[in-house]
Protein backbone atom coordinates (compact mmCIF):
# COMPACT_ATOMS: atom_id res chain seq x y z
CA UNK A 1 0.00 0.00 0.00
CA UNK A 2 1.36 3.64 -0.63
CA UNK A 3 1.44 6.19 2.03
CA UNK A 4 1.26 9.68 2.22
CA UNK A 5 2.44 11.26 5.36
CA UNK A 6 0.27 14.54 6.56
CA UNK A 7 2.66 16.35 9.28
CA UNK A 8 0.98 18.79 10.31
CA UNK A 9 0.59 21.37 14.20
CA UNK A 10 -2.21 23.53 14.80
CA UNK A 11 0.83 26.26 16.17
CA UNK A 12 4.24 27.74 15.06
CA UNK A 13 7.14 26.69 17.21
CA UNK A 14 6.04 22.70 17.61
CA UNK A 15 9.06 21.73 15.58
CA UNK A 16 7.16 20.23 12.72
CA UNK A 17 9.51 21.50 10.08
CA UNK A 18 12.43 20.02 11.82
CA UNK A 19 10.47 16.62 12.45
CA UNK A 20 9.93 17.37 8.42
CA UNK A 21 13.52 17.54 7.41
CA UNK A 22 14.49 14.50 9.63
CA UNK A 23 12.03 12.65 8.91
CA UNK A 24 12.71 12.99 4.94
CA UNK A 25 16.44 12.52 5.80
CA UNK A 26 15.97 9.31 7.30
CA UNK A 27 13.47 7.79 4.71
CA UNK A 28 15.18 9.05 1.59
CA UNK A 29 19.15 9.59 2.46
CA UNK A 30 19.41 6.49 5.02
CA UNK A 31 16.95 3.66 4.21
CA UNK A 32 17.42 4.74 0.21
CA UNK A 33 13.19 4.63 0.10
CA UNK A 34 11.93 6.23 -2.66
CA UNK A 35 9.99 9.50 -1.14
CA UNK A 36 8.04 12.52 -2.94
CA UNK A 37 8.40 15.22 -0.40
CA UNK A 38 6.18 18.52 -0.36
CA UNK A 39 6.49 22.08 1.25
CA UNK A 40 3.08 23.32 1.50
CA UNK A 41 4.35 26.23 2.79
CA UNK A 42 5.65 28.20 -0.24
CA UNK A 43 9.15 29.21 -1.62
CA UNK A 44 9.85 30.17 2.05
CA UNK A 45 9.42 26.61 3.95
CA UNK A 46 12.16 25.04 5.75
CA UNK A 47 11.90 21.34 3.84
CA UNK A 48 12.37 23.69 0.46
CA UNK A 49 15.28 25.55 1.91
CA UNK A 50 16.96 22.31 3.43
CA UNK A 51 16.05 19.55 0.76
CA UNK A 52 15.46 21.23 -2.17
CA UNK A 53 17.68 20.86 -5.34
CA UNK A 54 20.09 23.17 -5.88
CA UNK A 55 21.99 24.00 -8.91
CA UNK A 56 25.78 24.59 -9.51
CA UNK A 57 25.97 28.37 -8.18
CA UNK A 58 23.82 26.74 -4.98
CA UNK A 59 20.36 28.53 -6.10
CA UNK A 60 17.06 26.26 -5.62
CA UNK A 61 15.76 24.76 -9.34
CA UNK A 62 12.94 25.63 -10.21
CA UNK A 63 10.44 23.59 -10.78
CA UNK A 64 11.06 20.76 -8.56
CA UNK A 65 11.14 17.26 -9.07
CA UNK A 66 9.53 15.94 -5.53
CA UNK A 67 11.29 12.21 -5.84
CA UNK A 68 14.75 14.33 -5.71
CA UNK A 69 14.35 17.75 -4.25
CA UNK A 70 11.17 18.96 -2.55
CA UNK A 71 8.01 20.28 -4.65
CA UNK A 72 6.74 23.73 -3.08
CA UNK A 73 3.02 25.17 -2.72
CA UNK A 74 1.29 27.47 -0.74
CA UNK A 75 -1.78 25.52 0.92
CA UNK A 76 -3.04 28.78 1.70
CA UNK A 77 -3.77 29.37 -1.50
CA UNK A 78 -6.87 28.06 -3.24
CA UNK A 79 -5.45 28.12 -6.62
CA UNK A 80 -2.62 26.12 -5.03
CA UNK A 81 -4.32 23.66 -2.84
CA UNK A 82 -5.14 21.22 -5.63
CA UNK A 83 -1.76 20.17 -5.33
CA UNK A 84 -2.06 18.07 -2.47
CA UNK A 85 -4.65 15.78 -4.91
CA UNK A 86 -2.44 16.33 -8.02
CA UNK A 87 0.59 14.22 -5.83
CA UNK A 88 -0.68 11.19 -6.23
CA UNK A 89 0.58 11.67 -9.82
CA UNK A 90 3.76 11.40 -8.96
CA UNK A 91 5.46 7.37 -8.94
CA UNK A 92 6.42 6.95 -5.33
CA UNK A 93 5.30 4.90 -2.85
CA UNK A 94 5.41 7.21 -0.05
CA UNK A 95 4.15 11.10 -0.13
CA UNK A 96 5.34 13.38 2.22
CA UNK A 97 3.40 16.78 2.86
CA UNK A 98 5.06 19.68 5.51
CA UNK A 99 1.74 21.29 6.12
CA UNK A 100 2.32 25.17 7.64
CA UNK A 101 0.91 25.54 10.94
CA UNK A 102 -3.11 25.77 11.58
CA UNK A 103 -3.67 24.14 8.18
CA UNK A 104 -6.64 22.04 8.98
CA UNK A 105 -9.12 24.51 7.38
CA UNK A 106 -7.40 24.98 4.44
CA UNK A 107 -6.87 20.70 4.14
CA UNK A 108 -10.85 20.92 4.51
CA UNK A 109 -11.17 23.25 1.55
CA UNK A 110 -8.69 21.59 -1.18
CA UNK A 111 -11.89 19.54 -2.46
CA UNK A 112 -15.36 20.37 -2.41
CA UNK A 113 -15.50 23.98 -1.43
CA UNK A 114 -15.27 23.92 2.26
CA UNK A 115 -17.48 20.37 2.56
CA UNK A 116 -14.47 19.23 5.32
CA UNK A 117 -11.76 15.98 4.54
CA UNK A 118 -14.10 13.59 3.39
CA UNK A 119 -13.45 14.21 -0.37
CA UNK A 120 -9.75 14.71 0.08
CA UNK A 121 -10.02 11.08 2.04
CA UNK A 122 -12.26 9.97 -0.47
CA UNK A 123 -9.82 10.48 -3.25
CA UNK A 124 -6.49 9.05 -1.25
CA UNK A 125 -8.63 6.09 -0.34
CA UNK A 126 -9.93 5.63 -4.14
CA UNK A 127 -5.56 5.41 -5.27
CA UNK A 128 -5.06 3.11 -2.25
CA UNK A 129 -3.14 5.53 -0.45
CA UNK A 130 -3.01 5.13 3.01
CA UNK A 131 -2.64 8.90 5.01
CA UNK A 132 -0.88 9.01 8.41
CA UNK A 133 -1.19 12.22 9.93
CA UNK A 134 2.01 13.02 12.40
CA UNK A 135 1.40 15.95 14.71
CA UNK A 136 4.51 17.78 16.28
CA UNK A 137 3.77 18.55 19.71
CA UNK A 138 5.33 20.90 22.86
CA UNK A 139 4.89 19.96 26.40
CA UNK A 140 2.26 22.69 26.17
CA UNK A 141 -1.10 22.11 27.07
CA UNK A 142 -2.65 23.95 23.86
CA UNK A 143 -0.85 21.82 21.88
CA UNK A 144 -2.04 18.57 23.35
CA UNK A 145 -5.33 20.21 22.30
CA UNK A 146 -3.68 19.59 18.74
CA UNK A 147 -3.76 16.23 18.58
CA UNK A 148 -7.42 15.87 19.54
CA UNK A 149 -8.11 18.48 16.74
CA UNK A 150 -6.89 16.25 14.35
CA UNK A 151 -8.67 13.43 15.00
CA UNK A 152 -12.17 15.34 14.93
CA UNK A 153 -10.80 16.79 11.17
CA UNK A 154 -10.08 13.45 10.10
CA UNK A 155 -11.51 10.93 12.00
CA UNK A 156 -10.86 7.21 12.21
CA UNK A 157 -9.83 6.59 8.08
CA UNK A 158 -6.15 7.89 9.09
CA UNK A 159 -3.47 6.36 10.91
CA UNK A 160 -1.96 8.88 13.41
CA UNK A 161 1.41 9.68 15.15
CA UNK A 162 2.18 11.55 17.85
CA UNK A 163 5.82 13.49 17.97
CA UNK A 164 7.03 14.79 21.33
CA UNK A 165 9.64 16.98 20.61
CA UNK A 166 12.09 16.73 23.23
CA UNK A 167 13.27 20.37 22.52
CA UNK A 168 10.84 20.43 25.25
CA UNK A 169 11.63 18.59 27.11
CA UNK A 170 12.31 14.17 27.94
CA UNK A 171 9.55 11.88 27.14
CA UNK A 172 8.01 11.85 30.45
CA UNK A 173 7.43 15.87 30.52
CA UNK A 174 4.94 15.90 28.48
CA UNK A 175 2.14 15.75 31.71
CA UNK A 176 -0.93 17.29 29.52
CA UNK A 177 -0.63 14.51 26.83
CA UNK A 178 0.25 11.19 28.89
CA UNK A 179 -2.35 12.57 31.51
CA UNK A 180 -1.18 13.44 35.07
CA UNK A 181 -2.07 13.44 38.74
CA UNK A 182 -1.58 17.34 40.43
CA UNK A 183 -0.44 17.92 43.83
CA UNK A 184 -3.64 18.82 44.72
CA UNK A 185 -5.14 14.88 44.26
CA UNK A 186 -6.62 15.59 40.94
CA UNK A 187 -6.42 14.26 37.35
CA UNK A 188 -5.14 16.37 34.59
CA UNK A 189 -4.93 15.82 31.02
CA UNK A 190 -4.38 12.50 29.26
CA UNK A 191 -7.44 12.25 26.92
CA UNK A 192 -5.48 12.97 23.85
CA UNK A 193 -3.19 9.66 24.59
CA UNK A 194 -6.12 7.53 25.48
CA UNK A 195 -7.84 8.71 22.10
CA UNK A 196 -4.84 8.07 20.25
CA UNK A 197 -4.62 4.23 21.65
CA UNK A 198 -7.81 3.60 20.78
CA UNK A 199 -7.10 4.41 16.93
CA UNK A 200 -4.01 2.25 17.07
CA UNK A 201 -1.81 4.98 16.86
CA UNK A 202 2.04 5.45 17.83
CA UNK A 203 3.82 7.73 20.01
CA UNK A 204 7.28 8.95 19.11
CA UNK A 205 9.93 11.26 20.84
CA UNK A 206 11.81 12.98 18.40
CA UNK A 207 15.52 13.94 19.94
CA UNK A 208 16.39 17.02 20.38
CA UNK A 209 19.05 18.37 17.95
CA UNK A 210 21.75 20.60 19.76
CA UNK A 211 21.07 24.93 19.28
CA UNK A 212 24.42 25.27 17.60
CA UNK A 213 24.31 22.37 14.43
CA UNK A 214 20.76 23.69 14.41
CA UNK A 215 21.92 27.18 13.19
CA UNK A 216 24.60 25.69 11.34
CA UNK A 217 22.28 23.75 8.87
CA UNK A 218 20.23 26.74 8.94
CA UNK A 219 23.33 29.25 7.92
CA UNK A 220 24.36 27.19 5.10
CA UNK A 221 21.24 25.18 3.92
CA UNK A 222 22.31 21.98 4.74
CA UNK A 223 20.02 18.96 5.31
CA UNK A 224 20.82 16.78 8.43
CA UNK A 225 22.97 13.85 6.86
CA UNK A 226 24.68 15.97 4.28
CA UNK A 227 25.83 18.42 7.62
CA UNK A 228 27.46 15.51 9.50
CA UNK A 229 29.71 14.99 6.87
CA UNK A 230 30.12 18.84 5.39
CA UNK A 231 33.76 20.15 6.01
CA UNK A 232 32.34 23.86 6.66
CA UNK A 233 31.17 21.79 10.70
CA UNK A 234 33.93 20.96 12.81
CA UNK A 235 34.48 17.50 13.18
CA UNK A 236 32.76 17.42 16.74
CA UNK A 237 29.30 19.51 15.22
CA UNK A 238 30.08 17.05 12.69
CA UNK A 239 29.38 14.12 15.36
CA UNK A 240 26.62 15.36 17.15
CA UNK A 241 24.29 16.06 13.73
CA UNK A 242 25.67 11.54 13.18
CA UNK A 243 24.28 10.93 17.19
CA UNK A 244 20.93 12.84 16.39
CA UNK A 245 20.15 11.46 13.31
CA UNK A 246 21.05 8.12 14.81
CA UNK A 247 18.95 8.62 17.72
CA UNK A 248 16.07 10.02 15.63
CA UNK A 249 16.56 6.39 13.63
CA UNK A 250 16.10 4.78 16.62
CA UNK A 251 12.96 6.68 17.80
CA UNK A 252 11.02 6.90 14.36
CA UNK A 253 11.20 2.85 14.11
CA UNK A 254 8.83 2.73 17.07
CA UNK A 255 6.54 3.74 14.06
CA UNK A 256 8.33 2.73 10.54
CA UNK A 257 4.68 0.81 9.38
CA UNK A 258 3.00 4.49 9.29
CA UNK A 259 6.39 6.22 7.27
CA UNK A 260 5.99 3.56 4.67
CA UNK A 261 7.82 0.62 5.32
CA UNK A 262 5.19 -1.98 5.40
CA UNK A 263 1.37 -2.37 6.38
CA UNK A 264 0.22 -0.20 9.41
CA UNK A 265 0.21 -1.62 12.93
CA UNK A 266 -1.20 -1.68 16.44
CA UNK A 267 1.96 0.22 18.10
CA UNK A 268 0.83 2.82 20.14
CA UNK A 269 3.12 3.48 23.16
Amino acid sequence: MRRAIFILSQKGGSGKSTFSRALLDHLRLLRGLPVAAFDADGQVGQLLQHYGARDARGGLVAPQDPLFGVASFDLREAAQRGLVLDALDVPASTLLFDFPAGCLGDLGRVVGGGRGMAPLLDAYEAEGVRITVAVVISNVQASTHNVLAAMEAFGDRVDYVVVKNCFYGQPEDFLFFDGFTGADGLSYGGQAREALARRGGAVVAMPALPGREYALCDLYSLGFSEAAGHRALRRSERAALAVFLQDFGQAVERAAPFFGDGPPGRTAG
